[in-house]
């Protein structure tokens, strides 16, 4: 007897059995597209749950194949080099241009307008070209418009006299100057009509000075070094601080500059990771230096370098103090228990350092697994306390929540308990705001209100995505991840979105910069000042 070879395709009576394939493909790529465009994610990881799905997906649909299908062996092989160059296709035509706030990659057309680097510096040759102005950059003259360092003059990122208009329907933020910049996640710092910032063009970590009301590129500082990282991408991530016309900035590779303001010309350098004998931190050196009492303090980490100061004089070592590694949080200063301290928001925990000889006066274990992200900037509650005592805010991501620390000194030195913790605001690398006794910020990808004198929250809404925010008067202007700014009451009783406009059209990770009535605002690609509308 003749035996014959089963059906290329399955008999009529056996095509029920083909269900499987269809829906396994279907299903596995509407979840796929679910985690990669939405808002879906299973371990809190979506990279590792978009591989996980894929795998799944084509696990399932080859034993179904193997073990189940009613078709011939030649056939299974076709079937599986479709699916396999459908796979390959789709591998080509798209690239990952990096990744959002929640972690999901951000996927664009291959054969569309370059938006890497290389791109980038050919459009800022334009910028670069512009004749020079006549007059030097002056950046001693204070003015009250002044935003000389991260987050404002005390790191607070609040602006107490900007009064802007409650209703943009009919008057929106007007666009003074739109421009490309390179890459990198430093925000700007405001002196006068100039601002400085930190950005990366091809293999140049820069420091450069603008005008504030034109845009035009005034001097740059180079340095040949380049930080490279998946997730957040490449370039510097700290802001300069502007101090007696000198710039201090810090890159993200742990170079150390102080540039003289009026050209950039350089006056000292160091390496501070090589200064203090340790590795650089996964996301690169994020904290922007604090310029005080003749010191630059800033915080590479590592065995009596936790947090170190220079003299900004000359750039001499001035002390260091403190063993844990290194966060992405910015040192500040606070009046704690009568002293006066500066707060290093560490991979550790919080932990407050004399002034004087950077010796650790108390800490706050807090650590924030798996990445040790302590970012959200400290905020001391009070500059001046009484009865000894003072209080200051945390909050991290990645689950771990917020607190409320109370601090006190007495004969016996420093004492530090929590107030109240919970989980109830978890700011992941963006920073809050404080207005009369209530704190605003984004828990994850929500805007929330608590009371800071029990931690309720009073209320939550309003998705902007893993973006930044500032306070201007009785108002918040929250920069969204995707480059909207919205306008939202600073108000416990509700949450209330006055105003949405669009500024940016791309991942927004930088802290936006009021200077006046001007607002400068800055993505992964671009930068623009806008003119805000005043109040009537």
């Amino acid at each position: 007897m003749v035996r014959q070879s089963p059906p290329a395709f399955p008999a009529p009576e056996a095509r029920a059995h083909w269900w499987p394939a269809p829906v396994l493909l279907a299903s596995g790529g509407a979840v796929f597209a679910v985690v990669l465009f939405g808002d879906v994610a299973f371990s809190g990881r979506p990279s590792s749950d978009l591989a996980w799905i894929f795998a799944i997906t084509e696990g399932l649909l080859f034993v179904w194949l193997m073990r189940f299908s009613p078709v011939a062996p030649v056939a299974r092989v076709k079937l599986l080099a479709v699916v396999a160059s459908v796979a390959a296709l789709f591998a080509l035509t798209v690239s990952v241009e990096g990744y959002h706030g929640d972690g999901r990659p951000i996927v664009a057309w291959r054969f569309s307008w370059p938006r890497g680097s290389s791109a980038g510096g050919q459009r800022l040759a334009a910028v670069s070209r512009l004749t020079p102005a006549a007059e030097a950059v002056d950046l001693v003259t204070t003015t009250e418009r002044d935003a000389p360092q991260f987050r404002g003059i005390n790191r607070s990122g609040t602006y107490p006299e900007i009064d802007i208009a409650r209703d943009w329907s009919h008057r929106p933020p007007r666009e003074l100057w739109r421009q490309p910049i390179g890459q990198g996640w430093s925000s700007c710092a405001v002196r006068g009509d100039f601002f400085v910032t930190q950005e990366q063009r091809d293999d140049d970590e820069l420091v450069a000075c603008y005008e504030l009301t034109t845009g035009r590129e005034r001097w740059v500082h180079r340095d040949r070094t380049r930080f490279h990282e998946v997730t957040g991408g490449d370039g510097p991530r700290a802001t300069p601080t502007i101090d007696a016309g000198r710039v201090y900035s810090l890159g993200a590779t742990g170079l150390l500059n102080c540039l003289d303001g009026s050209d950039g010309s350089l006056i000292w350098v160091r390496d501070i990771l090589r200064d203090a004998g340790t590795k650089n931190s996964l996301f690169g050196m994020a904290g922007s230096p604090l310029v005080a009492n003749g010191l630059v303090v800033v915080a590479p980490g590592g065995q009596g370098h936790s947090l170190v100061a220079y003299h900004a004089a000359a750039g001499d070592f001035a002390w260091g103090g403190g063993d844990a590694p290194a966060a992405y949080s910015s040192p500040v200063r606070a009046l704690l228990g009568g002293t006066e301290q500066i707060l290093n928001f560490n991979a550790e925990g919080l932990f407050a350092h004399d002034c004087q000889n950077g010796a650790i006066l108390w800490n706050f274990d807090w650590v924030t697994p798996p990445e040790m992200n302590n970012v959200c900037q400290p905020v001391p509650l009070a500059n001046a306390d009484s009865g000894g005592t003072g209080r200051v805010f945390i909050s991290s991501g990645y689950g771990k929540g917020c607190a409320v620390l109370e601090v006190s000194h007495g004969e016996d030195g420093f004492r530090v308990r929590p107030e109240w913790t919970n989980s109830r605001l978890k700011a992941k690398f963006s920073s809050v705001v404080v207005r009369d006794g209530f704190v605003y910020g984004l828990d994850d990808k929500l805007l929330t209100c608590l009371d800071l004198r029990t931690g309720e929250r009073r209320w939550k809404g309003g998705r902007y995505g893993y973006g930044q925010l500032l306070l201007a008067g009785d108002l918040l202007l929250v920069l969204a991840e995707e480059g909207e700014l919205a306008l939202v009451e600073a108000a416990p009783t509700d949450f209330r979105e006055l105003a949405r406009f669009a500024v940016l059209d791309h991942r927004t990770w930088c802290h936006p910069v009021v200077s006046g009535s001007l607002l400068l605002v800055r993505s992964d690609r671009e930068i623009a000042c806008f003119e805000l509308p005043a109040r009537e």
